[in-house]
C-alpha cells in the first residue's frame, strides 16, 4: 500500500487566510506558533485475479489402493449431452458412466452480480451426494470443469440463479 503525507504549517495557513482578507487586524499579532498537521492519502491498487478452474478430486480411504484422478477411460471426452438457458430450471436427465465431468459456464446475469448454483439429482428425484455440485457468486464465468468419479447413472441437473444465462455439457471421462 503506498502512502503518501503532506505537512502543512498551521501559521502557514493563517497567513494566507489573512493575506485573503484584505482587511487590516487591530489585535496586535501574537507570536506564531509553529503546529504540523499530516495529511494522509492511501492509494490502493485494485487486482483482479485470473479466474480459477474449480477441480474435485478424491483420494481413496487410508488403506486402499491407488490415489489422484483415474487414467481417462476409452471414449473420454465425449460429450453426453448440452444444456443452456436462463434462470432457474431444471434440465432433462442423461445417463453418464462411473467417471465424468461437467463444463459449466454462466454469464450475462440481470443487476450485475447474481448466485448461480447447481445441484445434481438421481432420476428419483434424490440429491446425488457423489454428484456435481456448482456455488458461485459473480457476474459470469467459465468455462469451467468440475469432475465426479465413481457417479454412474441417469441424472439431472437443479439451476438456481437470479436471471443469469448458462450452460451446462456434461462429458465422458
Amino acid at each position: 500500500m503506498k502512502i503518501s503525507a503532506v505537512i502543512i504549517s498551521t501559521a502557514a495557513l493563517a497567513a494566507l487566510a489573512l493575506a485573503g482578507c484584505g482587511g487590516v487586524s487591530s489585535h496586535p499579532a501574537a507570536a506564531p506558533t509553529v503546529t504540523h498537521t499530516v495529511i494522509k492519502w492511501r492509494t490502493r491498487v485494485i487486482t483482479k485475479p485470473a479466474p480459477a478452474v474449480t477441480k474435485i478430486v478424491y483420494r481413496p480411504a487410508p488403506g486402499q489402493q491407488g490415489g489422484g484422478s483415474p487414467a481417462p477411460a476409452a471414449g473420454a471426452n465425449q460429450v453426453i449431452a448440452r444444456f443452456s438457458g436462463a434462470g432457474t430450471q431444471n434440465t432433462p436427465a442423461f445417463t453418464a458412466p462411473g467417471t465424468w465431468h461437467l463444463s459449466w459456464s454462466y454469464w450475462g446475469c440481470r443487476g450485475g452480480t447474481s448466485n448461480f448454483a447447481v445441484d445434481e439429482y438421481n432420476a428419483d428425484g434424490s440429491l446425488d451426494l457423489n454428484g456435481v455440485s456448482v456455488n458461485e457468486l459473480g457476474t459470469g464465468r467459465g468455462p469451467v470443469a468440475t469432475y465426479a468419479y465413481g457417479d454412474a447413472g441417469t441424472h439431472y441437473f437443479s439451476v438456481t440463479t437470479e436471471g443469469c444465462s448458462w450452460s451446462l455439457v456434461p462429458v465422458t471421462g
